[in-house]
């Protein structure tokens, strides 16, 4: 009677000793792949908010400084970059690894998630879909040099996210993810170095602070100009704070430990599910099944 309750007790501890190891690293990646995903939406976010605020103030400068036309004003008013295409293409290979992290949840958790595999391949057609739509979007071809490589990554992770659906191993889970999650952090890194080593992000920068200098300095040559009027500009210039890109950093460093949480996963020197399961069935059966034990006859 005792058989199935010392089965199942078994099959709980193999469990619980095949997986507790994992849960640090797996819950490492998780937070490290929350932390990267937002780190690259702010990422996007403060480039073009630092690009658009760099165009208004060089149009105000040449509005100051009367150096052109009004309607030459008005179109350099409107000068926009568009980098949605580029971060769109990003924010796809992000929700793969998202929903990487799901599915190790899951295992972790020995929940029925068969969810996700849809939304694998909901994010492998989005990013084909995307890498198509920016081709000949100048943004996207800057901040995706490697877009063809981005797409096979995620196509790969989708791959293999459905295919370990219902597997219980977190570690080969791990081992099977490990070319496509170092194919796009190599992609983030990359495309990364690109934006901060030809200083793009300090030119948004410099070019906002140039701008204004000569806001000042045409209001200072101005001699309709008063003494209140500049003592106000001046004031108007001390407020003002630069609209920044400084992600970078937070992007490298979730990168780093992403990577290193999902080996830590795929090395782990721990005894599989499937046998430590075997293995429990069998002290088990041994239990209940083992022969009697001798009867010692006390000597007369």
């Amino acid at each position: 009677m005792f058989a199935p309750l010392l089965t199942t007790l078994f099959l709980f501890l193999a469990a619980c000793q095949s997986l507790s190891s994992l849960s640090g690293p797996s819950q490492d990646f998780v937070s490290a792949a929350n932390a990267l995903a937002q780190a690259e939406s702010d990422y996007f976010d403060e480039i073009q908010a630092a690009s658009d605020a760099a165009y208004r103030l060089q149009a105000a400068e040449t509005y100051v400084a009367k150096k052109r036309t009004f309607p030459q004003f008005v179109a350099e008013l409107g000068k926009h970059d568009d980098f949605s295409k580029a971060k769109a293409l990003r924010m796809a290979a992000m929700q793969q690894l998202l929903n990487y992290t799901q599915q190790i949840q899951a295992i972790i958790t020995g929940s029925n998630a068969t969810w996700i595999a849809d939304d694998a391949k909901s994010a492998t057609t989005n990013i084909s879909k995307l890498v198509k739509d920016a081709g000949d979007k100048a943004d996207a071809q800057f901040f995706t040099n490697h877009s063809g490589v981005v797409e096979t990554a995620v196509t790969d992770l989708g791959r293999i996210i459905i295919n370990h659906e219902s597997a219980t191993e977190l570690q080969s889970l791990a081992h099977d993810a490990r070319a496509p999650i170092a194919q796009i952090a190599e992609m983030v890194k990359q495309d990364n170095a690109n934006i901060e080593t030809d200083n793009f992000t300090n030119s948004l920068s410099a070019d906002q602070t140039q701008a204004v200098k000569d806001i000042l300095h045409s209001i200072y040559q101005d001699p309709k100009v008063n003494a209140a009027e500049r003592l106000e500009a001046l004031q108007v210039a001390a407020d003002w704070k630069q609209i920044l890109v400084t992600k970078s950093q937070a992007i490298q460093n979730a990168l780093a430990k992403l990577q290193a949480a999902n080996e830590a996963m795929a090395e782990k020197e721990n005894t599989s599910l499937g046998a430590l399961s075997r293995q429990a069935y069998t002290l088990a059966q041994q239990a209940i099944t083992g022969p009697s034990p001798v009867t010692v006859v006390p000597a007369k």
